[in-house]
């Protein structure tokens, strides 16, 4: 598939993924051998970049690293995927954070562990950046009292600005007037107890010309464009469920691509939905065949 390079950074998590298949899910005070083990990079943001890095885009991730011997090695795969970390801040005395993660050979389900003793992004970190030089800056949504002073900064700055709401955090909401494009979990929507539509025309209501977006798994996607029509796609017919690992950061990666390249919204979201659906069908962020 050919694309239209483009300088993208994206800004979030890096860790390391601890990866074990196991024939089923376990009981509790269960012992059960893994099918296989492997150590990946994670993280929404990093994985994201991985995914744009295929697609062809020229990536850069600013995150918090530690100084131990994983971080090194975190360091030398992102070099070897030719993905910029020049604006990645280290923490010396840190841990690289960790998620232990089941996948559950029966379904693909994904089960995390995760322990983190590192800090966050810091503002003075984010100020070093020159938003001129992107042609899309993507925000995962954690530290937020970092970004609500930081976003507001990038308004007038003419490069695009999408932002992942992922989790319900204190004060996410308030960071939607300084975006142009967000992007929903299910997850954020269970932990409010609201419907796909009741978190659109309550968010709406922060940045009337804001994309919304909120990505339903099995029940498809869920999204308002900037002139306030509602889309709804349907979820790809799968052949099989294998690993849903990531899934998510695919479907942000082929949505900002796709943006990047000044396709339509709903163009967009179609292509985002189909990368998604093939990422769910294999192990791994390697997409071996590119939807065009």
């Amino acid at each position: 598939m050919s694309v239209t390079p483009l300088k993208i950074l994206l800004v979030g998590n890096c860790i390391l993924d601890q990866v074990y298949t196991l024939p089923r899910f376990p009981q509790e005070d269960d012992e059960i051998r893994a099918l296989s083990e492997t150590r990946a990079l994670g993280g929404n943001a990093c994985n994201s970049a991985q995914v744009l890095r295929q697609l062809g885009h020229e990536v850069y991730l600013m995150s918090s690293l530690a100084g131990d011997m994983t971080a090194e090695w975190i360091r030398q795969q992102l070099a070897g995927l030719k993905i910029n970390t020049d604006l990645c801040q280290t923490f010396p005395d840190s841990a690289t954070p960790v998620s232990s993660i089941w996948l559950n050979e029966q379904n693909g389900s994904r089960t995390i562990v995760h322990h983190r003793d590192l800090l966050e992004l810091q503002l003075p970190q984010m100020q070093q950046l020159h938003p001129e030089d992107y042609d899309w800056i993507h925000f995962e949504g954690r530290n937020i009292q970092a970004l609500t002073q930081f976003l507001p900064s990038l308004q007038h700055s003419g490069v695009s600005v999408s932002l992942e709401i992922e989790k319900r955090r204190t004060g996410i909401e308030q960071l939607i007037p300084f975006v142009d494009t967000v992007i929903i979990s299910s997850h954020y929507l269970r932990q409010r107890k609201l419907s796909a539509i009741e978190a659109i025309e309550e968010l709406k209501s922060l940045n009337s010309a804001c994309q919304l977006v909120c990505t339903l798994g099995p029940s498809g996607v869920l999204a308002k464009n900037s002139s306030d029509e509602i889309i709804r796609l349907k979820a790809e017919p799968l052949a099989q469920q294998v690993d849903t690992l990531g899934a998510g950061d695919c479907f942000i990666a082929g949505l900002v691509s796709h943006l990047c390249q000044q396709q339509s919204f709903e163009t967009a979201l179609q292509f985002a939905n189909t990368l998604a659906a093939q990422k769910i069908q294999h192990k791994g962020l390697k997409l071996e065949a590119l939807p065009a």
